[in-house]
């Protein structure tokens, strides 16, 4: 194959095999563009254009613009030096044409005022805000954070064992108990809200940003409450947030709850085709407890009842500070962990945990393959058993309100469909979970299972090297070559 001609990942950048047109078989990353994360307070997630005419300019004669680094719709996020300090900072500037909507400027001033009112090492710190002389747009300026959001962290990491996710949340509880002690709640906190810093004195040091819906509870700017009755993100909003009820501070605590079950299983707790369908099941429907959601994933039985707790739909059966989720969470780690395999599981059942797993081998290739091989072929089996005729064991272990699974590969071919419409989508979260479903329904589908190994290559190797080999094994006219080429990758030379 000639590389002057061949493809190539956008995000590994890696050469392609011929015929990769959905996800790179070697990262699981879409083949589409990508946008680029804004990694502060951006307003949202947009493509970095080459020139903006704010560059180079100096606002309030302190800050001088140096790159876009985020933009959205009610705004743009630059990357500026504050001259006098000679220090790099986060400048966040308002659209000059949305300066005529009060509640719009109403909203931006009050992120200023209630980011200001904070002081805690876990969240953003704001150096300035004003109005830029020049065209009379409002800015703010804050300290500029290093490092990545949690949805990347997520997606590329998981799973997380529990210690890292307590430590990682316990941060965030700690930087919304400074808030909610001075009457600021959140409003629309998620992975992408939280950044992730590897600090040479701390790991996973934690910074909460974007207040840009926050409530200051003793305001005195009624009309600004009565307009923003529904902020946030559908799928991080407790009940009383989703239906326009009175808010404190427990709507936050309700969205920590969704993100340590992100964080633990890999799923949001609820999903839907549009926003209406994912609030009315905040408001309705009742999670699937973690541990059945992915039985594979190194969930306790501790986090999961802490879990479940937060996402109860009346606030007064959740955690009822920010530092009483925060002494739970922390005390997590300490109990009794969940019994291996207490519930069957996916094709994951007979390896361990991939967070466990070193990427370099001391095992000789041959040895390696052969040993993967074994491997493949017995999850296969055990797939197969679970779907037609399952072990007594399996049964035992099953839950126990769970029907049997009957092989449906025409339903099974459905979710392939839908999976893939949502790689083109870049939702790799929601495209994975239909894979998964697909190959439980009909265990020979190789499509499934080499698509399966893309998206599980970076994370968990050894999960990507048995759907691989089964795609091989399945197919291997369509898939050999493939599989041969990103196993040699994968073990290195």
């Amino acid at each position: 194959m000639s590389t002057a001609s061949a493809a190539t990942c956008p995000h590994c950048t890696r050469i392609l095999p011929p015929g990769a047109t959905t996800v790179c078989v070697y990262c699981g990353a879409p083949l589409s563009v990508t946008p680029t994360r804004n990694p502060n307070l951006g307003f949202g997630f947009a493509t970095r254009p080459a020139q903006d005419p704010q560059i180079g300019n100096i606002i309030a004669g302190r800050f001088k613009i140096e790159e876009l680094i985020g933009q959205g719709g009610m705004g743009k996020v630059y990357r500026a030096r504050h001259l006098a300090l000679e220090r790099t900072v986060c400048l966040k500037m308002l659209k000059p044409a949305l300066l005529e909507d009060p509640t719009l400027v109403g909203r931006f001033e009050r992120e200023a005022k209630a980011a200001s009112r904070l002081n805690h090492p876990n969240g953003i710190s704001v150096l300035d805000f004003g109005r830029n002389d020049l065209d009379g747009s409002l800015y703010i300026v804050m300290e500029y954070v290093q490092g990545k959001d949690l949805r990347i962290v997520l997606r590329d990491e998981w799973p997380l064992p529990e210690s890292r996710l307590c430590n990682i949340m316990a941060q965030v509880l700690a930087a919304l108990a400074e808030a909610h002690a001075h009457k600021v709640i959140h409003r629309d906190l998620k992975p992408e809200n939280i950044m992730i810093e590897q600090r040479r004195d701390q790991a996973d040091f934690v910074k909460v940003l974007d207040f840009g819906i926050a409530k200051i509870l003793d305001s005195d700017v009624p009309g600004l409450t009565r307009n923003d009755v529904v902020c946030g993100t559908p799928q991080y909003m407790a009940p009383e947030q989703a239906t326009g009820a009175a808010l404190d501070q427990r709507c936050d605590l309700y969205a920590v709850g969704v993100i340590l079950y992100q964080l633990a299983t890999g799923h949001l707790p609820f999903e839907g085709q549009n926003s209406m369908e994912v609030l009315t099941k905040h408001v309705n429907e009742t999670p699937v407890p973690p541990r059945q959601r992915q039985p594979d994933a190194p969930i306790s039985e501790a986090m999961e009842a802490l879990i479940l707790r937060a996402l109860e739909k009346d606030p007064g059966h959740r955690p009822q500070t920010a530092e009483e989720f925060r002494q739970l969470l922390l005390a997590v780690p300490g109990q009794a962990a969940a019994p291996i395999a207490a519930v069957a599981g996916p094709v994951t059942e007979a390896v361990a945990p991939a967070a466990t797993v070193p990427r370099k081998r001391r095992l000789g290739p041959v040895v390696a393959g052969v040993s993967a091989l074994v491997v493949a072929l017995v999850s296969l089996a055990l797939l197969r058993s679970r779907v037609t005729a399952p072990s007594e064991t399996l049964v035992a272990a099953a839950t126990p309100a769970a029907p049997p699974l009957q092989r449906d590969p025409v339903k099974a071919q459905e979710f392939v469909n839908q999976a893939k419409d949502w790689l083109q989508k870049d939702n790799t979260a929601a495209a994975r979970d239909l894979f998964e479903k697909a190959v439980l329904l009909d265990p020979d589908n190789a499509e499934a299972h080499h698509t399966l190994g893309a998206l599980f290559l970076e994370s968990q190797p050894d999960r990507a090297r048995q759907h691989y080999l089964l795609s091989k094994k399945l197919n291997p006219q369509k898939y050999g070559d493939d599989v041969d080429l990103v196993l040699k990758e994968l073990k290195g030379p």
